[in-house]
């Protein structure tokens, strides 16, 4: 390339790069969100606030120190948000990303970023461009609806759907973690049914359900899987532990059922991964066959699967 081209090649970027600003100016004028520009050279984040009622300009230097103390993105959001924001400042790139951000009231919202390199005529990145809009209401709403799907309503635990979906995936992603799958039955329940109502029975149910959840914490998940018979999936945890988590349920259930003057008592089975290759449907009839074992050796007990 002669000095002639390369003078007129400078001057095309220069003129490509003067159409992209104004392009940015006019977006910064016309769009109801806020505008960022992160120079990477400087470290240096500003923010254009375009709203009827904020039209602010808010320059941070220092801005990877800043992000660290101060942070605007949501703690388990910041580190994907960093990531993203240094891997466009090194490579050009566009893309969007969903995160929680705090809001003028100090609440995490979620956001929408579109973002973009901007770069010279070496091809160096010499600024990120984009724009932040927030999506909570669509997102809330959206959330909403999937809980409604997975939810049974009478428990508030996931419904047979949904705890199928979530075990398959888990599974999936996980080819060697530990999992054990519970199966519950409250023994006797026809009989609560008969003795004082549906509602009553309704409310043992609600009751059992609370308990489960207080006794397992976040290492299960749980579904009413129909009538009073529960199903949970817990990870990442021994067998004693499951079985030590399984009595302390079951005397709960005798100490605390409120719903009835008689004690309420349960039926467990236990079943472990086996392999790799297990599937929902292999823990499940596992687990169902520990919990009829229970049942055959008079109920109110637990039995772990074995082969």
């Amino acid at each position: 390339m002669n000095e002639k081209d390369y003078e007129g090649r400078i001057k095309a970027l220069e003129e490509e790069i003067k159409v992209m600003k104004e392009r940015y100016r006019i977006l910064a004028e016309t769009t109801p969100a806020l505008l960022f520009e992160y120079k990477p050279a400087e470290d240096t984040m500003v923010f254009f606030y375009n709203f009827p009622d904020n039209k602010k300009r808010w320059e941070i230097s220092n801005y990877k120190e800043f992000v660290k103390k101060d942070p605007l993105v949501h703690p388990d959001h910041v580190k994907t948000f960093m990531n993203v924001l240094m891997k466009v400042s090194k490579s050009p790139e566009k893309g969007e990303l969903e995160y929680l951000s705090k809001v003028s009231t100090g609440e995490f919202q979620w956001h929408r970023t579109y973002y973009s390199s901007i770069v010279d005529e070496q091809g160096k990145v010499i600024s990120v461009l984009g724009r932040i809009h927030n999506i909570h209401e669509s997102v809330t709403e959206k959330q909403q609806m999937q809980h409604r799907v997975e939810t049974d309503t009478l428990t508030g635990l996931y419904n047979r759907g949904a705890i199928s979906e979530k075990v398959c995936n888990w599974l999936k992603a996980n080819p060697t973690g530990e999992a054990y799958m519970v199966m519950i039955d409250v023994d006797n329940f026809k009989t609560i049914n008969d003795m004082y109502g549906h509602s009553v029975g309704d409310d043992v149910l609600r009751e059992v359900a609370k308990l489960l959840q207080s006794c397992f914490g976040d290492t299960g998940i749980f579904s009413r899987f129909g009538g009073d018979e529960f199903v949970g999936f817990v990870t990442d945890e021994p067998v004693v532990c499951v079985q030590s988590k399984a009595d302390c349920f079951m005397q709960r259930m005798e100490d605390e059922i409120s719903a009835v003057e008689q004690q309420v008592h349960c039926s467990i089975g236990i079943a472990g991964r086996l392999s790799k290759y297990d599937e929902f449907e292999d823990l499940f009839n596992r687990s169902d066959n520990a919990m009829y074992q229970a049942k055959k050796a008079g109920k109110n007990r637990y039995y772990v699967y074995k082969e």
